[in-house]
């Protein structure tokens, strides 16, 4: 695969991941209470779990590009 194509998903990924908490029309889709997950209303574990997953996405974007000797 080349640069461009990983770079790509990975911007769309995040972006898709970030729409379902800033946009009301995704974000009407996570806004439960009910379940109830880890002892968080299901809204607050996504919060977190959208968190998480960006940041991680982050860091294996970053492996990649940097095991392909592409950084500056």
């Amino acid at each position: 695969m080349t640069s461009g194509k990983i770079t790509l998903i990975f911007v769309l990924f995040n972006c898709l991941m970030f729409s379902t908490l800033v946009f009301p029309p995704f974000f009407k889709l996570f806004n439960k209470i009910e379940p109830w997950i880890f002892g968080l209303p299901f809204v607050q574990f996504w919060i977190i779990f959208v968190i998480t997953v960006i940041s991680l996405s982050f860091i294996v974007w970053y492996k990649i590009e940097e095991a392909r000797g592409e950084l500056e």
